[in-house]
């Protein structure tokens, strides 16, 4: 065989033509870039950086990192984003498997019978032949069609497993809040428990007074609306922490009313509200952008726009089908024609778009719009992912200030009701003006309770717009 010759000039141009087809790229050039963002956060605390990952530990509740591990194994948003993340690969693999040779086999038989009657002597003659082969089918990825399948396919799955981050983030805090809603509205019943039993002891009081001419008795019924007024304030607390243990529950995936005895008396067994110690952000703006898991999705979203463009480019453009096949037909029953051949075949088919381009350029505008939009989405959810953090650590930074107040209150609130039970005991402060001072402590300690959750719910805020979440376990699961 002569290798020079013309059909392998032939065949070499058409391989080399085929191959410079390919590397051409249809690709958009343009590509999600967060815009200008500041070096350092305005209101966050100096210090070292805090943790992002397994946060809820930095509150040092065992009961808490309990429910958080148990969600975060059951819960069903998170299931779910595992099972979409499956889904998302498989279709990823389906988008580029599409590009590879197919290779079928084949099989088939004939049996045929002749009778012959014409002649004195009836003769019969039977024949029966077999083939069997493979057929392979190719569409050549040209226009680098290969390149765009495979960036869509890795941004489709990159989206989905933002989305399984995120699912374990919005659970870890969403169970978090839950908790300290729970812990505080168990720690302020007992406060208004308290403020209760000394509203009705001073309105006991008065209305004694009251009825001995002592003092007036508006006093006295002023003091009954108190009591009664504090009592009013009980039922909604009551309802507060049933509410919490029914979230705790749901967000685990178990039915409220179901859980177990352990988890039960757990809950119900009184505790402080957690709050843990902050001192610094987690990161600085610019590092937002790859710790949010939507910001990470809405990537993702644009990548996945560029290759559905650079897609409905190549639909302009010429395609390659390769088909060919290897057929061998063999004789079992007699002596058939053709048996014993093989038989190959290829046949190559080049399709170029004609008459319907008016509806493929239609096409490329929609996805290029579309592609602008997604560009323009990434931009603003870096811009709200910002604002959300930025909030959030002003919210942080205030609740510890208010916390500090609220301490401070009442260590005061403590020591003027220690003075006033020794004046009282030695006889120069009335049983009324102690009770109003024990008034006043429990105030400052429902004053307190609410400052340390309202700083524990500004913390789980700040880890969860900084992305906070368990690291990724997809496999595993």
């Amino acid at each position: 065989m002569n290798l020079a010759g013309p059909a392998f000039r032939t065949c070499a141009c058409a391989l080399a033509a085929t191959l410079a087809l390919s590397a051409c790229s249809t690709m958009p050039r343009e590509r999600p870039e967060p815009p200008p963002l500041a070096s350092v956060w305005q209101d966050a605390p100096a210090g070292a950086a805090m943790p992002v990952t397994d946060w809820w530990h930095e509150f040092n509740d065992p009961a808490l990192d309990a429910l958080v591990a148990d969600a975060l194994v059951r819960g069903p948003s998170v299931e779910l984003a595992v099972l979409r993340l499956r889904e998302a690969r498989a279709v990823s693999q389906t988008t580029v498997t599409r590009y590879l040779p197919e290779l079928t086999a084949t099989g088939q038989g004939q049996y045929t019978r002749l009778v012959d009657g014409q002649s004195a002597t009836l003769t019969q003659r039977e024949q029966m032949s077999g083939s069997y082969g493979v057929q392979v089918g190719w569409e050549v990825p040209l226009f680098a069609r290969l390149e765009a399948a495979v960036r869509g396919a890795r941004a489709n799955t990159s989206s989905a497993v933002a989305d399984v981050r995120a699912a374990q983030v919005a659970l870890a805090a969403d169970v978090a809040r839950a908790y300290v809603d729970l812990r505080a509205a168990q720690q302020s019943r007992v406060a208004i428990a308290r403020s209760i039993e000394t509203a009705d002891e001073l309105a006991r009081i008065l209305a004694i007074s009251a009825e001995a001419g002592l003092t007036a008795e508006a006093d006295a019924a002023d003091a009954r609306r108190l009591a009664e007024s504090t009592r009013a304030r009980l039922p909604g607390l009551v309802i507060e922490t049933r509410r919490a243990e029914n979230v705790l529950a749901a967000l685990r995936g178990v039915a409220p009313g179901t859980e177990d005895e352990a988890v039960r008396a757990s809950l119900a067994e009184t505790a402080p509200v957690p709050h843990p110690q902050l001192a610094s952000a987690p990161a600085a703006p610019a590092d937002l952008v790859r710790l949010r898991p939507d910001v990470a999705r809405a990537e993702a979203q644009a990548l996945l726009g560029a290759s559905n463009l650079a897609n409905a480019r190549a639909d302009l453009l010429p395609q390659l089908n390769l088909s060919g096949s290897v057929t061998t037909t063999e004789a079992i029953i007699g002596d058939p024609l053709g048996v014993g051949a093989t038989i190959a075949s290829a046949t190559p088919v080049i399709s170029i778009p004609l008459f319907d381009w008016g509806r493929r350029f239609a096409a490329i505008r929609q996805r290029d719009a579309q592609f602008e939009q997604l560009l323009l989405q990434y931009r603003q959810t870096v811009v709200e992912a910002v604002g959300e953090a930025s909030n959030a650590l002003v919210a942080l930074d205030q609740g510890r200030l208010r916390l500090d107040s609220a301490q401070i209150a009442e260590t005061a609130a403590e020591t003027t009701a220690r003075g006033s039970r020794a004046a009282y005991e030695a006889g120069i402060q009335s049983l009324t003006d102690r009770l109003r001072s024990e008034q006043q402590l429990i105030d400052a300690s429902l004053t307190r309770i609410d400052a340390e959750a309202q700083l524990a719910r500004a913390a789980i805020s700040t880890y969860r717009a900084f992305g906070g979440g368990p690291a990724l376990e997809t496999e595993a699961r």
